[in-house]
C-alpha cells in the first residue's frame, strides 16, 4: 500500500486553524465523511472513541488520529497540516502539528495494522516532517510523503540481516 493509495490532494489542508485536540478531530471528520460519504458525526465519534483508548499522538509534533469503520471497502485518509501546534497528550507530551486522520474498513483488521505500521514509518522519518511542515501547497506534501514511501518500500526488502564483514571472512576462507 502506497499513500498515494489512500490519500488524495483534496483531502490534504495547509496551514489549518484549530485551537485544541478536539478541533483536529472534528476537522479530520469533515474530510474522512466528505472522502467516504460517511456521515461527519459517526466518524468523528469513531476517531474520539479510539483517543479515548489512548492518545494517537506518536511524537515529535505527529498524530495519527484513526478508527475502523464499518461502511467503507477501502483505508481512507486526511493530513492537517496545523498552523499552530495544539497539546495532543502525545507520548512526548510535545503538541501536535502535523495529524494524518486515518479510517480503516472494519472487515480488514487483517491489514489494518500493517498499514498503520507503514504511515507511522513514513512520519517518523525527520526529513519528511519537516518537508511536510514547510509544504506549500497539497500535491507538494502528497510528494513528499510518497517519496518516502518509495524509499521504505525499496530499503526494507533489500535490507540484508547477514554481517557483510562475516561474509567477507567466509569467501576469503
Amino acid at each position: 500500500m502506497l499513500i498515494r493509495d489512500i490519500l488524495s490532494e483534496r483531502d490534504i489542508v495547509l496551514d489549518v486553524l484549530a485551537p485544541d485536540k478536539a478541533a483536529v478531530l472534528v476537522r479530520a471528520a469533515t474530510l474522512l465523511a466528505r472522502a467516504t460519504g460517511g456521515d461527519q458525526q459517526t466518524i468523528g465519534e469513531a476517531l474520539a472513541a479510539r483517543e479515548a483508548t489512548g492518545s494517537t499522538g506518536f511524537g515529535s509534533g505527529i498524530a495519527i488520529p484513526h478508527a475502523l469503520v464499518t461502511g467503507i471497502s477501502a483505508p481512507t485518509a486526511c493530513l492537517l497540516l496545523l498552523n499552530q501546534p495544539v497539546a495532543y497528550e502525545a507520548i512526548d507530551d510535545r503538541p501536535v502539528d502535523i495529524a494524518f486522520g486515518l479510517l480503516w474498513p472494519k472487515h480488514d483488521t487483517r491489514g489494518f495494522l500493517p498499514g498503520l505500521a507503514q504511515i507511522a514509518r513514513v512520519l517518523r522519518s525527520r526529513g519528511t516532517r519537516k518537508l511536510l511542515r514547510t509544504a506549500p501547497t497539497p500535491a507538494a506534501a502528497l510528494a513528499y510523503l510518497d517519496q518516502n514511501a518509495e524509499v521504505e518500500v525499496e530499503v526494507e526488502p533489500a535490507a540484508d540481516v547477514r554481517s557483510p564483514g562475516r561474509d567477507l571472512y567466509l569467501q576469503d576462507a
